[in-house]
């Protein structure tokens, strides 16, 4: 019997021992499944926390673009009102001089009113005494027979050149207006606002009222005696009559004497021709800045579709608008200068450059956007357009000089 107990013994212990073991590899196993799920879990947290400093890297990155675009920004703003002020002040101290020139330029023209009287009053009592002398004369010879040559008439006094001091005032007056469109006198933008209403903010009203007068207009209501002083071109006769087929060389020296320029607000230069009072705007120059401007925008703009950071496409584009603002406030000034008829667009060519059609490019500077691509070439082409039909026009170039010549220096 105790045998039999040992023989069923020792099996159980077997599958004791092999239950012991299943249970050993099972453990192990969960164990193993535990810990690469733990360090999947690892893994995982380690790629997500990389790719949310990677994240937040360029969100710094972003925000530091916009902290330099703001920077940037402020500076320019604050650039630009320091030299809107320093303008302000300029302006004022100008328009200072200018009723300080007016006033001395008056009180010239008065002075000079009253040294003709006073020549004239000279004149008067010399030939009252030229007649009293010849009257003594006659008396003396008929009744005495006795001739007087002392009483003969007494020298002629020499006048006073008043033409030279009338030609110092002229100076003074072209001075002042070269001077006035140096400093760009209400050509200043601010914001989004023309030139011209810049000058209406900082007392443009009062510029409308404070015009020099020709001198012709100062001299009007002086005494006959003046207009009728000799002039020294007329003692010495009348020149020769110029050839109605003078050389195209020497019209256009001629022209290029009479040729002056003047500041655009920083972009090109305005030329026109002045003969007197008589001023003619130069087209050919006006097209020529235009073709400037347009060819320098195809620069900036090709510079722009090759450029992916957004802060220098910010930067190229502010210039580009630069170069459309300087051209429109070029065009603007010219029309304006017109209609105030201070300047005028020559005959010859009215045809094609005429208000109109400046109003039109002016409209087209105002209304369009030169970064985007369609509108600028909308602009080029109208421009073109016009460029060539204007080119038609003083074509051949002779006949063109000859015309702008005889139109500047008729009265």
């Amino acid at each position: 019997m105790g045998q039999e107990r040992d023989v069923l013994k020792e099996p159980t212990q077997v599958i004791q021992e092999i239950e012991g073991q299943l249970d050993k590899l099972l453990q192990r196993k969960i164990d193993d499944i535990e810990r690469d799920l733990a360090a999947r879990i690892g893994q995982e947290k380690e790629a997500a926390r990389r790719r949310k400093e990677e994240v937040e890297r360029e969100f710094l990155k972003e925000h530091d673009t916009l902290s330099e675009y703001r920077t940037s920004v402020r500076a320019t703003e604050e650039e630009r009102n320091g030299l809107l002020a320093e303008a302000r002040k300029h302006f004022d101290k100008v328009v200072h001089l200018q009723a300080e020139i007016e006033g001395l330029a008056r009180a010239t023209v008065e002075e000079i009113k009253k040294v003709t009287e006073v020549q004239q009053r000279i004149e008067d009592l010399r030939e009252k005494t030229a007649e009293r002398a010849g009257f003594l004369k006659t008396d003396l010879r008929e009744r005495f027979g006795i001739v007087a040559d002392a009483l003969d008439e007494e020298e002629k006094p020499l006048s006073l050149d008043l033409d030279e001091e009338l030609e110092k005032l002229r100076r003074i007056k072209e001075l002042l207006a070269i001077e006035s469109a140096a400093v760009g006198l209400g050509s200043v933008p601010e914001d989004d606002r023309s030139p011209e209403d810049l000058a209406a903010l900082d007392g443009g009203e009062a510029q409308e009222g404070f015009r020099i007068p020709e001198i012709q207009e100062l001299v009007a209501e002086m005494p006959a005696v003046l207009a009728a002083e000799p002039r020294p071109e007329t003692e010495a006769g009348p020149g020769p009559a110029p050839s109605a087929e003078e050389p195209e060389a020497a019209v256009e020296a001629a022209l290029e004497s009479c040729r002056r320029t003047e500041p655009a607000n920083g972009n090109g230069e305005i030329h026109y021709f002045q003969k007197d009072s008589k001023i003619l705007v130069d087209g050919e120059s006006l097209f020529t800045v235009v073709d400037k401007t347009i060819e320098e925008a195809r620069r900036l703009s090709a510079k722009l579709d090759q450029t992916e950071s957004p802060k220098d496409q910010f930067f190229i584009k502010q210039e580009l608008i630069n170069w459309q603002e300087g051209l429109r406030a070029l065009v603007l000034r010219i029309i304006k200068m017109t209609e105030k008829r201070i300047w005028e667009l020559p005959d010859y060519t009215a045809a094609v450059l005429n208000a109109p059609s400046l109003r039109g490019i002016l409209e087209r500077l105002s209304m369009e956007n030169w970064s985007n691509p369609e509108e600028f070439a909308t602009f080029t082409a109208a421009a073109a357009e016009l460029r060539k039909a204007y080119i038609e026009r003083i074509t051949p170039r002779g006949i063109y000089l000859r015309a702008l010549k005889k139109e500047l220096t008729a009265r």
